[in-house]
């Protein structure tokens, strides 16, 4: 199953991030499916596993060359997702 955040207008969302089963078939297409809405993704590498090492090492290259920087770490999201809310705090 893959978790997204969908970017609404009420939500103000600006990065889905996607984890899940099947790197090469649920994550891929949802990654494409946001990539065409036009928005901006983020697949923790930590947090996927694909029917194959070689399945899902060829969709997360699909993903990085549809928008550079989509591979993350589930520690660098959890730190981004720390300084987010620490500014948000302040604002």
């Amino acid at each position: 199953m893959v978790i997204w955040y969908v970017r609404r207008q009420g939500l103000k969302a600006d990065t889905l991030l996607l984890c899940g089963g099947l790197t090469d078939v649920c994550v891929h297409y949802t990654f494409v499916d946001a990539h065409q809405s036009d928005n901006f993704s983020r697949v923790i590498e930590d947090c996927v596993a694909g029917s194959s090492i070689e399945a899902h090492e060829g969709a997360l290259r699909a993903m990085e060359y549809l928008q550079a920087g989509a591979r993350r770490g589930i520690d660098e999201v959890i730190e981004a997702m720390g300084e987010a809310s620490r500014a948000k705090s302040v604002a």
